[in-house]
């Protein structure tokens, strides 16, 4: 099921190396989510005007551990918008949230300062998805984004190896390297 809603980018288009949506990692309720690679230190922009109805920024933890799929090592933010959409942004850096719960915002505010190695991650990314409240056992369902501009999704595991090959994205893959090193 597509968004009702029509979103923004949640970070600058020039920003963005790669827009994965990967069916090993996004399955069942999460289908649809999509992570953006981006390099740290990158604000996070609210897709669309709502309110901010979750913010936890408090973990410093994260890596290629399945542990670290804890909500304890989680860091989010979730806006509500109209037509009960809610959008989240994962992966957010430590105490790097510019907002609280009640706030209102609008499409394009910064929501957060950038994104860290927090919670379940193989590689630096900010991780959005957009659901609606449902009735089963994880309380929602992810919705395909309709986006404003046009980007392109890479889907597949050989699409995402073939695309990192290109040398445009040395840069990323030295991103991947810096990660890597860190764990």
């Amino acid at each position: 099921m597509k968004s009702k809603n029509t979103y923004a980018l949640p970070l600058k288009k020039d920003i963005i190396f790669l827009a994965i949506s990967d069916p090993r990692a996004h399955y069942s309720h999460w289908k649809h989510a999509i992570d953006f690679l981006i390099d740290f230190d990158v604000s996070i922009l609210a897709t669309l005007d709502g309110d901010i109805v979750d913010v936890k920024d408090d973990s410093k933890k994260g890596g290629d551990d399945k542990k670290y799929a804890n909500i304890k090592y989680q860091n989010f933010i979730t806006i509500k918008h109209t037509n009960n959409e809610y959008s989240q942004y994962g992966h957010i850096a430590h105490k790097s949230s510019l907002v609280k719960i009640g706030d209102k915002v609008k499409k394009g505010d910064p929501i957060a300062k950038g994104i860290g190695i927090i919670g379940y991650t193989t590689t630096p990314h900010l991780h959005m998805m957009v659901t609606v409240i449902k009735d089963n056992e994880v309380g929602f369902e992810s919705l395909e984004i309709q986006f404003e501009k046009k980007i392109r999704i890479i889907r597949t595991p050989d699409e995402h190896n073939k695309e990192l090959s290109k040398p445009k994205h040395r840069l990323l893959r030295e991103l991947e390297k810096r990660y890597n090193s860190l764990n």
